[in-house]
Parts: C-alpha cells; sequence; structure tokens
C-alpha cells in the first residue's frame, strides 16, 4: 500500500523558495506541495514574499499571475541576469525542474538571489540511453550526463549545496509525454504494437512524487549528491501497456511483432521520417530498466505509489495533486 512520502516543512517557514520550471506539470505539483506545506504569500503585497516560481514565457507567467499564493518571475531567455528586478527577499531554496541543461546557466541568479540550496530532477536516461541503437537518444544521455556534472560543479563553485534526483518514467495519466503517447496512439488506433515478449520490467513513477521527494529533499542536509527514484511498483512492459488500455476502457488489443523481424528492419525503418528511434524503443520494451530507491527512502522518506492512473475527469489527480494514502 502506497504511503504518503514524507514532505513535512522542516526548515524556517519565514525561508522563501523558488521554483525555476514551474509550469511543467512536475513543477505544478511542486507548487502544490509547497503550498500544502504551508508556503504561500497570504499577502501578495508583502515584501516578505515566500514562494516564487520562475518561468521563460511571458504567457505563462502572465497567464499564472493569478494563482493564489505564489509569486511569478519570468526567466530570461539566455544565461543573462533578468532584466527584471531580482525578487525583493533572499531566495535561500531552490527546486528546479526545467531540463537540466539549462539549470546551470541560471545558477548565477540563483547565486545573486542568495540561494544555498538546490535540488534538480535529471533523468534515468542519462544511464538507460547511453548504449542506445539511436544516436538521438545516446545524444541525450550524453547531454544528461554533463548537465549533471556541470550543475553540480557550478553550484559547488557558487556555494550551493545541489542535489540532483533521477526519475524513471514520469507519468501522471494526464499531461506527461510517456502513458499519455501511448494512450494516444491506443485511442487513435484501438491496438499498440509490441516486440517480441515484450517483457523488460518497468516501474513508473509519479509526478507528483517525484515533487514530494524534491521537497523532501530540500529539507534535508547531508544528503548524497544524486538519487535515483523508481516508481511503487515493478511490471513488465506488456503488463504496463494492459492497465492503460484498462484504464481507457478498451480490450487490449496488442500486436506482437517478432524481435528479430524489428531488428532486421531497423536500419530501413529508421530512415523513415519520425521513426529513427523505433528499433531502439522496440529493443527497450525486453529490457529491465529498473532502479533502487532504498537510498532515497532511506535518506529522504520516498515512498512512491503503485503504477496508479487516474480516473476519468479526476481532476485533482490529474493536477498531480492525488495523495492515495
Amino acid at each position: 500500500m502506497h504511503r504518503e512520502p514524507h514532505t513535512a516543512w522542516s526548515r524556517s517557514a519565514a525561508e522563501p523558495v523558488g521554483v525555476l520550471g514551474a509550469t511543467s506539470f512536475v513543477g505544478q505539483s511542486v507548487l502544490a506541495r509547497l503550498q500544502a506545506a504551508g508556503l504561500r504569500d497570504t499577502d501578495p503585497t508583502a515584501a516578505d514574499r515566500q514562494l516564487f516560481a520562475f518561468s521563460r514565457s511571458p504567457a505563462a507567467v502572465a497567464g499564472a499571475n493569478a494563482s493564489a499564493g505564489v509569486h511569478w518571475c519570468r526567466l530570461p531567455a539566455g544565461p543573462e541576469l533578468p532584466t527584471e528586478p531580482l525578487p525583493p527577499v533572499p531566495i535561500p531554496q531552490w527546486i528546479a525542474v526545467s531540463p537540466l541543461w539549462t539549470v546551470s546557466a541560471q545558477l548565477p541568479l540563483l547565486a545573486a538571489a542568495g540561494a544555498q540550496r538546490l535540488v534538480a530532477i535529471s533523468s534515468t536516461s542519462r544511464l538507460t540511453k547511453r548504449n542506445s541503437a539511436a544516436a538521438e537518444e545516446r545524444a541525450l544521455a550524453a547531454r544528461l550526463a554533463a548537465a549533471e556534472e556541470e550543475v553540480l560543479d557550478r553550484a559547488r563553485a557558487e556555494g550551493i549545496v545541489a542535489t540532483i534526483l533521477r526519475p524513471t518514467m514520469i507519468y501522471d495519466g494526464s499531461h506527461d509525454r510517456n502513458v499519455m503517447a501511448i494512450a494516444g496512439f491506443i485511442r487513435r488506433y484501438g491496438f499498440f504494437p509490441v516486440a517480441g515478449a515484450a517483457a523488460g520490467l518497468r516501474q513508473p513513477v509519479h509526478a507528483d512524487d517525484v515533487a514530494s521527494a524534491a521537497v523532501a529533499a530540500l529539507a534535508r542536509d547531508g544528503l548524497c549528491s544524486t538519487y535515483e527514484l523508481s516508481g511503487g511498483e515493478t511490471l513488465p512492459y506488456r503488463d504496463m501497456l494492459r492497465r492503460i488500455f484498462a484504464w481507457l476502457g478498451q480490450p487490449p488489443r496488442l500486436v506482437t511483432v517478432p524481435l528479430p523481424l524489428v531488428q532486421a528492419a531497423g536500419p530501413l525503418v529508421g530512415l523513415l521520417p519520425g521513426l529513427g528511434r523505433l528499433p531502439a524503443m522496440a529493443a527497450r520494451m525486453n529490457e529491465d530498466l529498473v532502479f533502487d530507491h532504498g537510498a532515497a527512502t532511506r535518506d529522504i522518506g520516498f515512498q512512491p505509489r503503485a503504477f496508479t492512473l487516474p480516473l476519468q475527469g479526476d481532476s485533482n489527480h490529474a493536477a498531480g495533486r492525488l495523495l492515495n494514502r
């Protein structure tokens, strides 16, 4: 049974927090977690604001400014400091859910704003795709690896203590590009193709559990530099697909293509627009992408839920705020 992850805000209630990438679906869960912990602006005109959300998109910031309890700020498009004034109070604590390779460029801004602590989100793709058959996926793994090193090194140079969290496949059943991409294919075609047995193990992790871990890590001292975050349930790829079919209310129509056939056709399929990664994706259906989150459980109380999809029309879950107790 899923137990509510540790998210108690143990630092001073008056200590402000900044969130980079706050308009992302994980960022929205982070904001909700921080607000639930009591970190909010009771007076939006006061100088001692507590919760600052940052985004590069002017439209997103303008649209989000109505969010109660959150002070929204626009980030510059590049590494330069913002032309808008920095927040009126020091922000010692930061959570970054924007792409990791953009975070190191923002470290001067964080340092100028008084940053002392940073929790940033990476991905286990750094490890699982480094030997991929697809050049694009190998490049992503290399980019993540370089970004992790750069964030840790530059944070250390700025006097900021940094921790990086590496989630497995993040989902929320509404905004993610993992489960929802599969669901979209099923809705359109009524079936899903699989390569061979499609028996590779998966550990989908809910966006709200990732947010919970980030908030918990922010409040802890003496942590390791990196942690893996996997979901609370390990299941074969084929079973994960069946669960998605059931969620959509459709019979599980899985069309099995022999893996040798996929591998033999790989060079030709890879030349087709948009299908360059298909052979690598098919091969991974039979690879175990499993990570031990024991260190995160030990150090930050990480207790992820099983692979739980929202009830249709459940807006709370879709926003990443369903708490399975």
